[in-house]
């Protein structure tokens, strides 16, 4: 009966907040870009995709404020103190939070397996009329042995033009293979009318080129299109292809710090959020004639804002290589988490 009484007015508080932060953010976005939009259905679509990616990004915020409002709300009404008076624990206070804030953060997470987590993106794209028409030009990336060329990539149409292969041999070009387009089968791209300039030595050892037609080509193995798109565009993957795009970079020797950066962004970063929910449940007053009301609701709040820009400003160093990600994300994340179990600890079963 005290987990549902909770948990119930919890969830309500957030949802309140919730659908409050992401409809101003949404909103102000909306009236600075309307004039972009030119129909009434991109529009639709633009303020949508806007309201997901706020989402993603203020619903750590909400599990906290949410909490903050609700602890403030039954203190004023003595439901508090009175649940104390019964031989309630602050422990048993704190679950119904900590489980409903679980459930939420499990959520999102879940979310972010879809399409949710390419929101930003398509916001951008439809402001810019690029939806389901954009392009990457000029791509040029290590591929195994090879260094790979591609004039242009149409992710949509799961094709790409002017696709150029250059495989070294002791440090220098050995052979170039050369198509003017490919397509994705689900595996690997495939290259038709494929002409291939090769290096070699005569008798004398004196270094000729063959030129050979081929008539296919099978290459980058693994490279979805959406993928090779993002990862060398600077654009959103869901977590399912952030994973994948880690282990394509490491099998290429390729830096991840960015990637790996994403994937700390929507699994780890957020639990900041129950960590401080945490903390703030054992430290603020149970009772209204030990507090005063606006400043320590100012505290909560202001020390709230104050932990999130520092650790959303590490992350974001992190995610530009200023520092490794690990430590721009994860460290910090641990630390709040050790004082957060210190302080659980600490409150035992005092009220």
């Amino acid at each position: 009966m005290l987990f549902r009484y909770i948990a119930f007015h919890y969830t309500k508080n957030f949802l309140i907040i919730l659908l409050a932060l992401t409809g101003l953010f949404a909103g102000l976005d909306f009236l600075m870009n309307a004039t972009s939009l030119q129909s009434f259905n991109l529009k639709v679509l633009y303020v949508f995709n806007k309201w997901q990616e706020s989402l993603s990004l203020l619903y750590p915020l909400a599990i906290i404020f949410g909490a903050i409002w609700t602890k403030i709300i039954f203190i004023k009404l003595n439901s508090m103190g009175a649940l104390y008076s019964l031989g309630v624990t602050r422990k048993e206070v704190s679950v119904p939070f900590l489980s409903v804030a679980f459930f939420i953060y499990i959520f999102f997470v879940g979310l972010n397996f879809t399409s949710f987590a390419t929101a930003k993106d398509t916001a951008k794209a439809l402001k810019k009329h690029e939806y389901n028409t954009r392009t990457s030009e000029h791509l040029f990336f290590k591929y195994n042995e090879s260094f790979v060329y591609i004039g242009k990539l149409l992710p949509f149409k799961k094709k790409l033009e002017k696709l150029t292969v250059f495989t070294f041999k002791d440090k220098k070009i050995d052979k170039v293979q050369s198509a003017d387009s490919a397509t994705y089968n689900g595996k690997e791209w495939l290259a038709l009318n494929v002409t291939q300039k090769t290096k070699r030595l005569n008798d004398k050892g004196e270094p000729y080129l063959t030129i050979e037609h081929m008539e296919k080509l099978n290459t980058l193995v693994g490279y979805n299109p959406k993928i090779l798109n993002s990862i060398y565009e600077d654009r959103q993957l869901t977590l399912y292809e952030s994973l994948i795009a880690k282990k394509l970079l490491n099998s290429q020797g390729i830096g991840t710090f960015k990637v790996r950066s994403d994937i700390y962004g929507k699994i780890i970063m957020p639990l900041f959020s129950i960590a401080l929910l945490m903390i703030l449940l054992f430290t603020f007053p149970f009772h209204a004639r030990y507090m005063n009301v606006g400043a320590e609701t100012i505290k909560a709040l202001g020390g709230t804002l104050f932990v999130w820009g520092i650790l959303f400003a590490l992350h974001q160093m992190g995610s530009t290589g200023g520092i490794l990600p690990e430590v721009g994300t994860i460290l910090p994340i641990v630390i709040l988490w050790l004082y957060a179990l210190y302080v659980w600890g600490r409150a035992g079963s005092k009220m």
